[in-house]
């Protein structure tokens, strides 16, 4: 793993633990994805960013924040905030605190996003 990836995750190991599942299976989905660290976010992409994941801005809270970007806006109770960021771009945010919340109807949307992002 990079030494970027385990520094952003220094405090929080069982956010490492949801991240490294989240970034195996989107690489195993997606081959060519770029992953990106900064500050804030890790971000994934193809030919625009499709995907990142984040710390919650609260430290005591123990979970990965998953975002992805649409055309549309998502109606799910599992995403906490949905926002247009522009017209017809909306960003999604899905808190996921353990492994089981990377599943089918998570990658669905992350998929979708891939989609999306490669057409813009």
């Amino acid at each position: 793993m990079h030494p970027d990836i385990l520094f952003f995750f220094n405090e929080k190991p069982a956010a490492l633990a949801v991240y490294q599942q989240l970034e195996a299976a989107l690489l195993k989905r997606f081959p060519e994805t770029c992953i990106r660290v900064t500050k804030t976010q890790i971000s994934f992409s193809n030919r625009y960013l499709f995907a990142a994941a984040s710390l919650p801005k609260r430290k005591r809270e123990d979970s990965l924040i998953v975002s992805f970007g649409l055309g549309y806006r998502k109606l799910s109770p599992r995403i906490f905030c949905a926002s247009e960021a522009a017209r017809n771009r909306w960003t999604h945010h899905v808190a996921v605190r353990d492994p089981s919340g990377l599943d089918d109807e998570l990658f669905g949307w992350l998929a979708e996003a891939y989609t999306f992002s490669a057409v813009k």
